[in-house]
């Protein structure tokens, strides 16, 4: 389970992941400063829960959260943030869940515990298909099949 946690305000983060890393310690928990970033490494790798916070210099969390759900539509999100105004805005995006600050771990197990899109563990895949952009397939260790044919790969579709 990967799980990409976002805050523009330094000991905020820390809190995030701690609480995340204490409720989810088997997952894969990467922690951004940066809107960008996180999007960047969403494109390039995927990620199945993304807490963001709301209130961020730049580029707000509903707007990552909109840019997210173009890169995934089953994308697990879970706003974090101050800021009680925001929840109508979230909830329009279907969120997953929404955490007042500040985050406990029990607060990231409960929203994890009740996710708008189930995960799949990765050990019970057999492959993992990709129909935007290109059509692609994966085998659970993230290699690419490879069709040695056009007509192979029509099929399977």
């Amino acid at each position: 389970m990967r799980i990409f946690c976002v805050d523009d305000e330094p000991l905020m983060l820390k809190m995030l992941e701690l609480a995340v890393r204490e409720a989810k310690p088997d997952a894969d928990i990467t922690a951004f400063s940066s809107q960008t970033e996180l999007l960047k490494e969403a494109k390039a790798t995927g990620c199945d829960i993304a807490f963001l916070d709301i209130h961020m210099r730049g580029m707000n969390g509903v707007e990552l959260a909109k840019e997210l759900k173009a890169v995934n539509p089953k994308m697990n999100i879970i706003f974090v943030t101050g800021y009680s105004e925001y929840t109508g805005e979230a909830m329009q995006l279907h969120a997953s869940g929404y955490i007042m600050k500040p985050v406990t771990a029990e607060d990231v197990e409960r929203e994890l515990s009740d996710l708008r899109f189930p995960v799949v563990p990765k050990e019970n895949a057999l492959l993992k298909v990709q129909c935007f952009g290109n059509f692609d397939v994966f085998t659970p260790d993230g290699a690419p099949v490879h069709f040695d044919r056009s007509r192979s790969k029509e099929i399977f579709v």
